[in-house]
C-alpha cells in the first residue's frame, strides 16, 4: 500500500510536468490563448483528481494499519483468554473429580432419590462438569461469560424451542434471557462470548448454525437435553432429602 501511495506521488508530478511541457510546445506551435487555457485547466482538474485519489488512498493506508493493529492486539487477547480458559476448565474439573471423590467415600444413604434410580449419567462434556461445578466455587472459577453459558445450559429445555436437530436457541432469544436473568443490557459482543463458550464446552453436544436471516442458533442435542433434565431433577430431589430428611 505504502508503494502504491509513493507511485501515486510520482504520477502526479509527472502529470504536472507533461502538461506544462505540453503547453509550452503548444505555445511555440502558435496555439491561441484559448488552446492553451483549455490544456491547462483540463491539466489541472486531472491533477486534482489524482490528488483527491492519493489522499484518500492514504487514508486507506492508515485505516488498514490501525485495523491490522487492532487484529493483531484481538488475537493476542483471545489467546491469553483462551489460554486462561483451559487452565480455568482444567482445575474445575479436578475440582468436581475431588468433590465426587469426597462423597464417594462417605456412607453411603439409601435414599429414593439415588442417581441409578433416576437415570443421571456421568458428564459426558466439559460443559457439563462446569454445569456441576458446586454454586459457592462459580463466582471465583468461572468468568461472567461462562456463567451465562453455564445459565443457559443448566435450563435449556426451558429456554429452547425443538427443531429436528435437537433443542435450539437463537442469539436474540438467548439475549433476552440472559437480559432478563440478570436484569440488565446484554450487548452482542456478551451473547456471542456466550454462544462461543456453549460451542467449545459442549463439544459434539452443542451445534452453531445460522438462520436464514443470518442469525445465530445454538442447537442442543436431545441426549444432552435429557442429561441436563436428569440431572436436575436428581439435584433437586436431592436438596429436598437434604433439607426435609428422609421419610419412612
Amino acid at each position: 500500500m505504502r508503494e502504491a501511495s509513493t507511485a501515486t506521488a510520482e504520477t502526479t508530478a509527472a502529470l504536472e510536468t507533461f502538461i506544462e511541457t505540453a503547453t509550452d510546445a503548444l505555445a511555440s506551435l502558435g496555439a491561441n490563448e484559448t488552446t492553451l487555457s483549455e490544456v491547462e485547466a483540463a491539466g489541472d482538474d486531472l491533477v486534482k483528481t489524482v490528488t483527491t485519489q492519493q489522499d484518500r488512498l492514504e487514508e486507506l493506508e492508515t485505516r488498514v494499519d490501525t485495523l491490522e493493529s487492532e487484529l493483531k492486539t484481538e488475537r493476542e487477547t483471545r489467546a491469553k483468554e483462551a489460554a486462561e480458559d483451559r487452565k480455568r476448565l482444567s482445575d474445575l474439573e479436578a475440582c468436581v473429580d475431588d468433590d465426587t471423590e469426597t462423597a464417594d467415600s462417605q456412607p453411603d444413604v439409601e435414599t429414593p432419590s439415588d442417581a441409578s434410580t433416576l437415570g443421571v449419567e456421568p458428564p459426558q462434556t466439559p460443559l457439563e462438569d462446569v454445569m456441576r461445578v458446586p454454586e459457592h466455587l462459580v463466582e471465583e472459577s468461572l468468568t461472567a461469560n461462562q456463567q451465562r453459558a453455564r445459565f443457559i445450559a443448566k435450563d435449556a429445555h426451558e429456554y429452547t424451542q425443538q427443531v429436528p436437530a435437537g433443542r435450539a436457541i437463537k442469539s436474540s432469544a438467548l439475549r433476552r434471557v440472559l437480559a432478563a436473568g440478570e436484569d440488565a443490557t446484554i450487548y452482542t459482543e456478551t451473547v456471542s462470548r456466550v454462544i462461543d463458550f456453549l460451542d467449545e464446552l459442549g463439544q459434539e453436544a452443542v451445534k452453531i448454525r445460522e438462520s436464514q436471516q443470518g442469525e445465530r442458533v445454538v442447537v442442543f442435542t436431545d441426549a444432552f437435553v435429557k442429561r441436563v433434565v436428569a440431572y436436575q431433577n436428581h439435584r433437586q430431589r436431592n436438596t429436598v432429602v437434604t433439607e426435609g430428611g428422609v421419610t419412612g
